[in-house]
């Protein structure tokens, strides 16, 4: 009996430690647990925070102490941040590049306006280079930009004296750049919107000479100084000057040499010697020599025919050649013959 009540203590005991062993087990599982949740929650917490501020996601391995991550999450902010500045710097530099090739295609455009009767376009920035066009007075001009020695380059190409225009407008980079066109040849000038384009063709060659006196030769200096070969004409740099007033006034070239042959005797008389007359100017009938004109320069005495002719014959309707004969050389009848002679002469010697 004795023994039986033993054996039922003994399993009593058993059944009382198991029983308290499996309830300690039990609350350190949920104590444990319970701090996995919350640092879970912490690390959760943690990752959200970092994703809303740097769109990147951090994980903690299991175990390791928070205050050990913090170090690497900052580390890896800043490379995030590192990242997103090189992104935004490449970024920059791509649109800029964007930008400059976009204003390659744009350049600066500015309109002139012709305030010359005639005005050549020529092939070079000088008087000297070919004639590829010919603009009147109020037309206007694309300039593409201004030469060193004051010629403008057209954006349709050629070059034109700045002498002889007037800018109107100051030219800005919002101007698309016009399309490439090749030269015009005798008298194919296109309009539009009132903007002269030089098109097609082959370079010009000299004008056959009329009676008119405001017209355009299509004379080059080459062309001029050919003409001047074998007198006294010939090496006095008149041909530049020449161009220049049927540049600025619209007077022929051609005119201008026939008169200066014809009342110089081909650079020979003694007022185109001693005076640099080459015109005769005021060298009124029984006084000639003394009356006459004198200049500092043969080029000078070309400018001042060019603005008496322009001034006292041509503005006023005297726009042949027998007008101006009738009026500049009275005396003799036979002035606009000869005249028209020596021009017929000189083209026929160029072609």
């Amino acid at each position: 009996m004795k023994m039986k009540i033993k054996q039922q203590l003994f399993a009593y005991l058993i059944c009382v430690i198991v029983f308290f062993s499996l309830g300690m087990d039990f609350d350190t599982r949920n104590y444990m647990f319970a701090e996995g949740d919350r640092n879970n929650s912490r690390i959760m917490n943690l990752s959200m925070q970092t994703k809303n501020a740097n769109d990147i996601r951090i994980m903690l391995p299991e175990g390791r102490l928070f205050s050990e991550s913090r170090e690497r999450i900052h580390s890896l902010n800043k490379q995030q941040e590192n990242r997103l500045i090189t992104q935004k710097e490449l970024h920059t530099d791509e649109m800029n590049a964007t930008e400059e090739n976009a204003a390659g295609d744009e350049e600066i455009i500015s309109i002139y306006e012709v305030t010359s009767h005639y005005l050549n376009v020529r092939a070079d920035n000088n008087a000297r280079s070919k004639i590829l066009n010919v603009v009147k007075n109020g037309d206007t001009l694309e300039v593409q930009q201004k030469a060193n020695n004051d010629w403008l380059m057209l954006s349709s190409g050629g070059y034109v004296n700045s002498k002889y225009t007037k800018l109107i407008n100051k030219g800005n980079n919002h101007m698309k750049k016009p399309p490439k066109v090749t030269i015009l040849s005798d008298d194919h000038v296109i309009a539009q919107d009132n903007i002269i384009k030089v098109s097609q063709a082959k370079p010009s060659q000299p004008s056959k000479p009329t009676s008119t006196v405001k017209s355009d030769s299509r004379l080059t200096e080459e062309h001029i100084a050919q003409i001047f070969e074998g007198t006294l004409l010939a090496d006095q740099e008149l041909e530049k000057t020449i161009l220049e007033i049927e540049e600025e006034y619209g007077i022929n070239a051609y005119f201008t040499i026939a008169v200066m042959k014809l009342e110089s005797g081909h650079g020979k008389s003694k007022i185109a010697r001693d005076k640099n007359n080459l015109f005769g100017l005021n060298a009124i009938d029984g006084d000639a020599y003394n009356k006459a004109y004198s200049f500092e320069t043969k080029g000078d005495s070309v400018e001042k025919f060019g603005q008496l002719i322009s001034d006292n014959y041509i503005d006023k309707g005297y726009t042949s050649i027998e007008k101006v004969a009738s009026k500049y050389c009275k005396a003799n009848p036979k002035w606009p013959s000869l005249v028209m002679n020596i021009m017929k002469k000189d083209y026929n010697k160029l072609m």
